[in-house]
């Protein structure tokens, strides 16, 4: 007997994927060359990327409370705090703000089955994956050109989603440029 397997669970354990290399990475990528005095001297060397830094932590920070949604809609066990650093925001909520982002990766990806049957999948969570996937990779100067309407079809014939979730996607984005 052949089980099939949703095709969302394999786009999003690759999402979840490249998102936790990107924020293991991040923080010691090499800038990129700047034409114009550096300030630094002869000699010297930036040990951390800031900006990678500031990225890996608000990956970090926003897979985080998927996870909670997660496991509050679906009975799951909890995500860990202590894989997190937390601070208080002015409202008094708890935010993380940093941490051990590969657990919570691992977290993701052991309940991906889950995940991607929710509602809020689609339209929510994978929208904010992209669009953090699609920060760090232009940090990183991967970012790759647009696709054509073609290749989004194809995506979504191969992920299961419809027609009509695609052209949404394709009009959220013509939107946003």
């Amino acid at each position: 007997m052949r089980v099939m397997v949703d095709p969302r669970v394999n786009q999003f354990l690759g999402m979840v994927n490249d998102l936790e290399e990107a924020a293991r990475v991040l923080p010691r990528w090499p800038k990129r060359k700047v034409e114009g005095p550096s300030g630094g001297g002869s000699g010297s060397a930036v040990l951390v990327n800031v900006s990678g830094l500031d990225l890996a932590r608000e990956i970090h920070a926003v897979l985080v409370p998927w996870c909670d949604l997660a496991a509050e809609e679906c009975g799951l066990e909890e995500l860990d705090p202590a894989w997190s650093s937390w601070t208080r925001t002015p409202s008094g909520a708890w935010v993380a703000t940093g941490g051990n982002t590969a657990e919570v990766a691992r977290w993701l990806r052991s309940n991906a089955g889950f995940i991607v049957a929710r509602p809020w999948y689609v339209d929510e969570m994978w929208p904010e994956l992209f669009e953090l996937r699609r920060k760090a990779r232009g940090l990183m100067g991967l970012w790759r050109p647009s696709r054509s309407m073609r290749d989004l079809v194809v995506e979504a014939a191969t992920s299961g989603g419809t027609l009509e979730e695609m052209r949404e996607v394709a009009r959220a984005r013509r939107a946003e440029g």
